[in-house]
């Protein structure tokens, strides 16, 4: 990924609340992706993807005038290096084969899994990197630099609630800190320590929703041990406290998410 802040999202999908909803569910999880464009039919995609720099498009496969598997075709033809994603409310393997034969990058079912659409979006972020990735990448000798930034997004994953170092890991792949987060945000689209922060905060989210755990057992369990540390770096995300999170019930109407 060149020096961008983050990879733009168009997003096609023919009914509007859902679109909306989508949206929001994106906005939420990671400051790498923003929808930066929306259509409600192929043909509106095109003319999207022609005036737009979209990287990602995440495309419904029942629209009218052009479904979502004419417009991957189209999009695989004419835009070689943009993913698609096909969306769908129908559990079919067919549906999903014929996706993958139009060169879908991933297949979603609807309604969807904040947690399942953030894995793809990553996964997502990774191979554009992997295409844009400048001259910097043979510093990198003889490690395969796909693959160390992969295991450092498994790593925060899997360790998110844990006290995750850096600086840590740096050291054990044999870089500086500051050298890694560069390599790391050029394939993903930002840092190490953003989205470690991202991952802990839509964990504390759900936390806050469906659980009557306190605010300071939430924090440790999202890996901030401190409850001052967790509540600062909550309201920095998502714009209030999680007390007042929690009142509202996780509503994402009444959310404004700050990067």
């Amino acid at each position: 990924m060149n020096e961008r802040e983050f990879y733009n999202v168009l997003l096609v999908e023919d009914e509007h609340f859902l679109r909306q909803s989508i949206v929001r569910t994106i906005d939420s999880l990671d400051d790498a992706f923003k929808v930066t464009a929306q259509a409600s039919n192929g043909n509106e995609a095109l003319e999207c993807l022609e005036k737009d720099d979209i990287q990602i498009v995440i495309t419904d496969i029942q629209m009218p005038v052009m479904n979502g598997l004419q417009l991957a075709e189209r999009i695989n033809r004419q835009y070689p290096d943009t993913i698609t994603i096909i969306l769908t409310g129908y559990a079919d393997f067919e549906y999903a084969q014929e996706a993958l034969r139009q060169h879908a990058f991933e297949y979603l079912l609807k309604p969807v899994d904040p947690e399942v659409l953030h894995k793809v979006l990553s996964k997502a972020g990774l191979k554009l990197g992997q295409v844009n990735i400048n001259s910097d990448v043979s510093e990198f000798g003889n490690y395969d630099a796909r693959e160390q930034v992969d295991y450092i997004v498994n790593y925060i994953q899997e360790h998110y609630m844990d006290a995750v170092d850096i600086g840590e890991l740096a050291d054990q792949m044999g870089f500086t800190s500051a050298y890694l987060s560069k390599i790391f945000k050029r394939f993903t689209g930002t840092t190490p320590i953003k989205m470690l922060t991202n991952i802990r905060i839509h964990n504390a989210k759900k936390l806050l929703k469906n659980t009557k755990y306190s605010i300071q057992e939430i924090g440790k369990e999202v890996g901030y041990p401190d409850q001052f540390h967790f509540s600062k770096t909550f309201r920095k995300v998502v714009g209030m406290n999680p007390s007042a999170f929690r009142e509202i019930d996780g509503n994402p109407e009444n959310l404004q998410l700050h990067d």
